[in-house]
């Protein structure tokens, strides 16, 4: 395998690739993610590139792009241990008054959403099982720190099982990764949203409170009621 191109701002925004998120308006500009394999035989990447595309906040009145926050997330799940893509480039700049935005991450091949599993409906039970397992252990690398995901949507969430029954999942779309007081009301706002919506695509309430016993082993006690009602759309 070769190595990582290095590249510069000008190298990543132009490399030609497939579009597998089109550009899309909005907050205030352009944002969309192109799949590029710079060497025919090298490693592949995601590239997110946006046009303004700003958040707004006390530190940035006037406005930064929402990658800044995805590149943070990013990098902060790489120094707790979190499975998520390794990050390779970054950078933001401002041409012709305008802010622009270049992320690239390293691709995650021969996973799949969390939704899209659940919708296949292929796996057996105990590979099921082993999969949430891995999910509650990955998820809990981040809420032992105090930080939340912020967005763990189905979609959000990439799954693995490999030829040997052994699964790997990794979050994605870390923009909205915030501390929180403490590790228990981090799980509780990120798996309120998870089950919320992964329950109606098929999640079984098993696997919920078999995640929650991962959680529970670790010190960490939900308020499991809670978490099992329908949520509110």
């Amino acid at each position: 395998m070769s190595e990582t191109p290095k590249g510069d701002f000008d190298f990543w925004w132009q490399a030609p690739g497939e579009w597998v998120e089109p550009p899309n308006q909005r907050k205030g500009g352009l944002s969309g993610v192109r799949f590029v394999r710079p060497h025919p035989q090298g490693p592949a990447f995601y590239v997110k590139i946006q046009q303004g595309h700003l958040f707004h906040s006390l530190r940035y009145p006037l406005g930064r792009p929402t990658t800044v926050r995805e590149w943070q997330g990013l990098k902060r799940c790489q120094k707790l241990g979190v499975n998520a893509p390794p990050p390779v480039f970054f950078r933001a700049r401002k041409e012709d008054g305008g802010w622009q935005a270049v992320m690239v991450t390293q691709a995650l091949l021969g996973y799949e959403s969390l939704q899209a599993m659940l919708s296949a409906d292929r796996h057996s039970l105990e590979q099921r099982s082993t999969i949430f397992n891995a999910l509650a252990d990955n998820l809990i690398r981040l809420h032992q720190s105090g930080y939340k995901h912020g967005h763990l949507y189905p979609k959000e969430v990439l799954v693995r099982l490999g030829e040997e029954g052994v699964a790997a999942t990794a979050l994605v779309d870390l923009e909205k990764c915030q501390r929180r007081p403490s590790a228990r009301l981090a799980a509780m706002r990120d798996l309120t949203r998870l089950f919320g919506d992964a329950r109606p695509m098929g999640m079984r309430d098993e696997e919920c409170h078999l995640m929650m016993d991962v959680y529970q082993r670790v010190g960490i006690s939900l308020d499991r009621e809670r978490l099992m009602l329908p949520r509110i759309r």
